[in-house]
């Protein structure tokens, strides 16, 4: 599935009380006495392209999210209601790069006396995301370097960075060496807005696009990583992409 810049139309989907059983606190799994654990969780992706095609394979598959979970949840142990539900949203938040805006929703129904109910929600609202985005320049780089980054930083955060390297050009030699380097960004934004902005960006560093995409450029910027998920599908062709992910978000399997 493709993201469409033209036809972005979010909807949200929702799965709401997934009625599990679990070991939750250190007592229960002792004594070993499942529990009841009800679990909720919502997204948004833009759904153009499946409700067009009306086909599956252009879909965010929540059937497959909803069995994923029970197989992470059912009969499984945790001490914290939290610590499940850190796992569940970031599960669904990596199922796919066009999720955005995720609700979890862990519920442990007679956990007090006195109470119905205790649950723990998390909202993805509430929450920075973190990507990882590479620069590149052959045309005053260290000027537009400097440009863009003070431009991004009012997009988000810059946690950190890499060096900044000189590399040759590889698909269209006939031009200067290129700098290049890379940033771990926080921010607010989804993954198709954060795109836009980047976008934006390289126009206001002056960057006009050509028919050659592999031109001489002023500034390039790219997501490389989004949510601990690998964006660039190109990034074995180039070796230094890979060395700045392991950098910044080691965890990533590349």
């Amino acid at each position: 599935m493709e993201e469409n810049t033209y036809n972005y139309k979010l909807s949200t989907v929702n799965v709401e009380k997934l009625r599990l059983r679990a070991y939750i606190g250190f007592y229960a799994w002792e004594k070993e006495e499942l529990q009841d654990v009800v679990i909720s969780f919502s997204f948004k992706y833009n759904t153009f392209l499946a409700s067009q095609t009306d086909n599956v394979e252009h879909a965010v598959n929540y059937k497959t999210i909803t069995k994923e979970i029970i197989t992470l949840v059912e009969n499984k142990h945790f001490n914290l209601l939290e610590t499940l539900a850190e796992i569940l949203y970031n599960h669904v938040q990596c199922f796919s790069e066009f999720v955005q805006d995720v609700k979890v929703r862990v519920e442990k129904p007679g956990a007090l006396r006195f109470s119905d109910n205790v649950f723990v929600e998390i909202d993805g609202n509430e929450r920075y995301n973190t990507a990882v985005i590479a620069l590149g320049s052959n045309i005053n780089p260290l000027e537009n370097f400097s440009k863009a980054l003070e431009l991004l930083q009012k997009k988000g955060v810059i946690v950190r960075r890499t060096e900044f390297i000189k590399t040759k050009p590889l698909k269209f030699e006939e031009q200067a060496d290129f700098l290049n380097g890379a940033v771990l960004f926080y921010t607010h934004k989804n993954l198709f807005d954060l795109k836009i902005a980047l976008k934006q960006i390289e126009v206001f560093a002056g960057r006009v696009k050509s028919v050659n995409r592999n031109a001489p450029r002023q500034i390039d910027l790219d997501v490389i990583s989004f949510n601990n998920l690998l964006i660039d599908k190109e990034i074995n062709d180039l070796p230094f992409l890979i060395d700045f992910v392991k950098e910044l978000q080691p965890q990533i399997i590349l």
